[in-house]
C-alpha cells in the first residue's frame, strides 16, 4: 500500500513538472524560431513555431511568428492561413490585419488587401491606425490600376482602360488624380457627358486640381456648352494664372460666342506666355479675322507662315482675307498654295477628311468647283457627320449657282453644330441675296491645261513669250492672276 502511494505521489509530480515545464517549452520553441527567422532560416524557423504550437495550438505569438515566416520564405498561401488562424485567436489584433493586407497589397492582390482591412475596420472601429492602412493600401491599388490601365489606353484599348479603373475607383473613389485620369480616358473615347461627372469628382475631391478644371473647360467646349466652358477655364486660370493653354482656350469660347474683344485680350496673352505657339498665334488671326480687323489677321497669318508655313487651312484662311479685300490676285496665290500643300500631303493620307476638305475648298475657289464636289462628297459619304463639309459643300453650290442645295449644306451643318451664329448668318445671307447667275463657258472663253494634270476655264487678256495674263472668275468677281508657259501643258482657245 505504501508503494501505490508513492507511485501515485511521484506520477502527481510528474504531471505537475510537465504541466509547469510546457510554458517553458514552448517559449522555448517560439524564441528559437525567432532566433532562427532572425538568421533568415525559414525552414528551420517555421518547424520550431510549429513544434510551439503542438505543445500550444493557441498561442497567437507562435501563430503569428509562423505566418511571418513563411511569408518571408515566399510561401504566401501558406502565411495567409496562419495570418488567418491568429486572427480567430485575436479578432482585434491590429498587426495580424496591417501584416495580412500588407502581403496582399505587396503580392498585386490589392482587392483582397483592401477586404482585409474592411475586416479590420468593422472589427475595430475608429482606428487611425486602419485607417492609415486604407490609404496606403488604396494608394498602392490605384497606382497600379493607373499604370496598368494606361498602358491598355496605349494599345488601343480604351473601354478596357476605362473598365478597370473604374473597378478600382469603386473600391478606392477618393483620389482626385485618379478620378481626373477616368475622365481622360472618356474624353478620348468622346464620351463627354461622363468625362464631366468623373471629372467634377475630382474637383470635389480636390478643388485646387488645376488640370480637372483645365479638361472640364474642354469637355464644355465639345458638348458646345461655351458658358460653362468659360466658367471652368476661368477656375483653371485663377489657379494658376500663366498657363497660356487655359487663355488660348478662354479666347476660342469666347470667340464662338462672338464676344471678340474678350476673345482677344485673353489669345494676345496666350501668345505673350508662348510666342512660338503656332496654334495660339493661328486662333488669334482667326478671332481678329472673324472680327473684321482683317489687317491684324494677316499680320498673326504672317507670323505663323514663318513657324509653320504648311499650317492646315492657313493659306485658305488667308485668301478668303484678301479676297474680301478685293485683292484678287493674292488670293488666288494663297489658294494655290493650300491646293499644293494638300496634295502633297494627301499622298501620305489620302482619307484624311481635313485634309480633303481643305483641298476642295482651295479647288472650289479656283474655279474647279465640280473637282471639289466631287472630293467633298467623297467626305460626305465616308464622315457623314463631319460638320466642316457640308459647310465647303454649301460654298461649292453656291459658287456653282444652286442657292437651294447651298441652303440645304448649310441646314445640315447647323444640325451638327452648337451656338454657331455665323451659319445663321450666312443662311440669312443666301435668302437675302439672289445669286448672280453663272458665266457660261462662252464667256469664259478659252481652256488652260496645266502639266499638273489640272485645267482652268479663263479669258485670257494678255500674252507674253513667257507667260499668260488669264481673267478668272472667284465668287461673283472677276480677278487678274499670271501664269507662266512653263506650267501650262497647251491652251485651247474658244472660238467664236
Amino acid at each position: 500500500m505504501k508503494r501505490i502511494i508513492e507511485y501515485l505521489l511521484l506520477l502527481a509530480a510528474l504531471v505537475i513538472f510537465l504541466y509547469l515545464a510546457r510554458g517553458k517549452l514552448e517559449a522555448f520553441f517560439y524564441n528559437q524560431g525567432n532566433d532562427y527567422s532572425g538568421r533568415s532560416l525559414y525552414k528551420e524557423a517555421i518547424e520550431s513555431y510549429g513544434n510551439a504550437l503542438r505543445i500550444n495550438p493557441q498561442s497567437w505569438l507562435a501563430r503569428m511568428g509562423l505566418a511571418e515566416a513563411y511569408r518571408d520564405n515566399q510561401n504566401y498561401g501558406k502565411a495567409a492561413d496562419e495570418y488567418n488562424k491568429a486572427l480567430k485567436i485575436d479578432p482585434l489584433s491590429l498587426k495580424a490585419y496591417q501584416a495580412l493586407a500588407e502581403m496582399y497589397s505587396q503580392e498585386g492582390n490589392h482587392a483582397e488587401a483592401l477586404s482585409v482591412i474592411s475586416r479590420a475596420r468593422n472589427n475595430i472601429p475608429n482606428n487611425p491606425e486602419i485607417t492609415q492602412s486604407s490609404q496606403e493600401c488604396c494608394y498602392a491599388f490605384i497606382v497600379s490600376t493607373l499604370n496598368k490601365s494606361t498602358e491598355l489606353l496605349l494599345a488601343d484599348k480604351g473601354s478596357e482602360a476605362i473598365s478597370l479603373l473604374k473597378d478600382a475607383l469603386k473600391l478606392c473613389p477618393d483620389f482626385a488624380v485618379a478620378q481626373y485620369t477616368l475622365g481622360y480616358y472618356y474624353f478620348s473615347v468622346k464620351d463627354y457627358a461622363n468625362a464631366e461627372a468623373s471629372l467634377k469628382k475630382a474637383i470635389l475631391i480636390d478643388p485646387q486640381f488645376h488640370y480637372a478644371h483645365k479638361l472640364l473647360s474642354q469637355v464644355y467646349f465639345k458638348k458646345g456648352n461655351f458658358e460653362k466652358e468659360l466658367s471652368s477655364a476661368r477656375d483653371a486660370l485663377t489657379i494658376n494664372n500663366n498657363d497660356a493653354s487655359i487663355c488660348n482656350d478662354l479666347g476660342l469660347a469666347l470667340m464662338h460666342l462672338e464676344r471678340y474683344t474678350e476673345a482677344i485680350t485673353y489669345l494676345k496673352k496666350a501668345v505673350s506666355l508662348d510666342p512660338n505657339n503656332t496654334d495660339y498665334i493661328y486662333s488669334l488671326g482667326s478671332v481678329y479675322r472673324d472680327n473684321k480687323m482683317f489687317n491684324q489677321a494677316i499680320s498673326e497669318y504672317s507670323k505663323l507662315i514663318v513657324l509653320k508655313n504648311d499650317y492646315p487651312n492657313l493659306h485658305n484662311d488667308l485668301a478668303d482675307i484678301y479676297y474680301t479685300l478685293d485683292n484678287r490676285a493674292q488670293a488666288v496665290l494663297e489658294y494655290q498654295k493650300e491646293a499644293r500643300y494638300c496634295q502633297r500631303e494627301l499622298e501620305n493620307n489620302p482619307d484624311n477628311p481635313a485634309l480633303l476638305n481643305n483641298y476642295a475648298y482651295a479647288l472650289n475657289a479656283l474655279g474647279e468647283s465640280e473637282k471639289a464636289r466631287e472630293i467633298i462628297e467623297r467626305v460626305i459619304n465616308s464622315y457623314p457627320r463631319y460638320r466642316q463639309a457640308y459647310l465647303t459643300l454649301s460654298k461649292i453650290n453656291e459658287k456653282t449657282q444652286n442657292a437651294d442645295l447651298a441652303l440645304k449644306a448649310l441646314e445640315k451643318a447647323k444640325q451638327l453644330s452648337t451656338g454657331e451664329d455665323f451659319i445663321d448668318n450666312e443662311i440669312s445671307r443666301l435668302n437675302k441675296q439672289s445669286l448672280p447667275k453663272e458665266k457660261t463657258q462662252s464667256e469664259q472663253k478659252d481652256m488652260i491645261y496645266l502639266k499638273n494634270g489640272r485645267k482652268l476655264q479663263a479669258k485670257i487678256i494678255k500674252e507674253y513669250p513667257d507667260k499668260v495674263v488669264l481673267e478668272m472668275w472667284l465668287g461673283s468677281s472677276r480677278g487678274e492672276v499670271i501664269f507662266y508657259r512653263d506650267a501650262i501643258e497647251r491652251i485651247e482657245k474658244h472660238q467664236d
